[in-house]
């Protein structure tokens, strides 16, 4: 009996040992924000091909407390050798403000994605699709509301290197009456990432990241063209310190995000955000078999300069200049197949319990689950 006990243990050591590192939003942003720079599960909306490497997992992101609207719930499923299947509810959608203002009881913010992945002789590919889509009939006020949202995303990966493209269109509608006001247009955009081993322990990592999109709202009396241009250059290091820690040190060396709005026959005004530089910190440590913790810091400097340019008369501007500073902290926790990782709310820490302080603070600030499905039955 004893010896069978023991053969249990060592058993279940050797597969925990087998299953991934846990992976997930609140892992990277418990690391300050280094997503781009390590692998990742959260990556695969990025860059679809990294699905291939993700398969047989269940995910939940509870990105807030109680708030179910901002939950998000997928699966990645080996479908055929060597086809990997999944599909996520209510993934967070990043698309501009000017939506609401064309429709302001319509919700835009969520999409359902359905991926696909497979290996090809030199490289893993992969295709995702999503779809959001909202609607309002007021009969009183004789008022219709539509919006949609419809995006594609493709990518390729090898064991260096990562490439993703994504196309979206989004469109809304509002009809009171016979009069109608329309928002539509396109985004497109590419990102992509190099890994150069430069030792056994350090590796290097090159990154860059292009998005431009265009919209036009129409309304009986009015038109304002809409456009969107974001460039981003960074450069960072995963160096494994030792079998269980991990340092992340990433530079955004250059950032770029500009919003002009251009009122037909009217003012144009640009709103541009110049990053130079971002420093992110990660630190990822493995202090027992079951726990896991982490550490992450960013500062960044930036420059927001918004202009305006009347139809008629000199342009203005103005310029202001700003530097952000975050700490975060996250622990990590294996219970067999199950992972939890959690974005810790450090004011537990100063305050104390409850019944210490008086103070409420919650354990967490976000938390994410991780299954790992048997695979092939093993």
């Amino acid at each position: 009996m004893m010896k069978k006990s023991i053969c249990a243990v060592i058993f279940i050591l050797c597969l925990l040992a087998a299953l991934p590192v846990t992976a997930t939003e609140s892992r990277v942003g418990s690391m300050g924000g280094v997503g781009y720079y390590v692998r990742d599960n959260s990556n695969i909306f990025y860059f679809p091909g990294t699905i291939v490497q993700y398969s047989n997992q269940a995910v939940a992101e509870m990105r807030e407390k109680k708030n179910d609207d901002l939950y998000s719930v997928g699966f990645h499923m080996e479908a055929l050798p060597g086809k990997v299947l999944g599909a996520y509810l209510n993934r967070p959608l990043n698309l501009p403000d000017d939506i609401s203002d064309v429709a302001p009881s319509l919700s835009l913010d969520r999409c359902t994605s359905v991926l696909l992945g497979g290996k090809a002789s030199a490289f893993d590919y992969g295709v995702m699709l999503s779809i959001a889509m909202d609607s309002k009939d007021q009969d009183a006020t004789k008022t219709k509301e539509s919006a949609y949202y419809f995006g594609i995303n493709a990518g390729i990966s090898t064991d260096v290197s990562d490439l993703g493209l994504v196309f979206e269109l989004p469109s809304v509608k509002k009809e009171v009456m016979s009069s109608e006001t329309t928002w539509g247009g396109f985004g497109m955009g590419l990102k992509g990432r190099y890994f150069s081993q430069r030792t056994t322990e350090m590796e290097l990592v090159l990154l860059g990241t292009f998005y431009y999109g265009s919209a036009k709202k129409e309304a009986t009396l009015s038109e304002i063209d809409y456009s969107k241009l974001q460039l981003g250059l960074g450069i960072g290091v995963n160096y494994e310190v030792n079998r269980n820690n991990m340092l992340v040190l990433a530079v955004e060396a250059l950032g770029l995000n500009q919003d002009k709005d251009a009122i037909k026959n009217g003012t144009e005004t640009t709103e541009t955000t110049f990053t130079f530089p971002g420093i992110y910190l990660g630190v990822e440590s493995q202090v027992k078999s079951w726990l896991i913790t982490r550490l992450g810091a960013r500062q960044v400097y930036e420059s927001f300069k918004d202009s305006t340019k009347p139809y008629v008369g000199s342009e203005s501007s103005t310029t202001t200049y700003r530097s952000d500073f975050d700490v975060v902290f996250g622990l990590g926790i294996v219970m067999g197949r199950l992972h939890l990782d959690t974005i810790f709310d450090e004011g537990i820490l100063f305050d104390g319990p409850n019944f210490i302080s008086g103070q409420i603070n919650t354990m967490a600030n976000r938390i994410s689950l991780t299954y790992y499905f048997d695979h092939k039955g093993e």
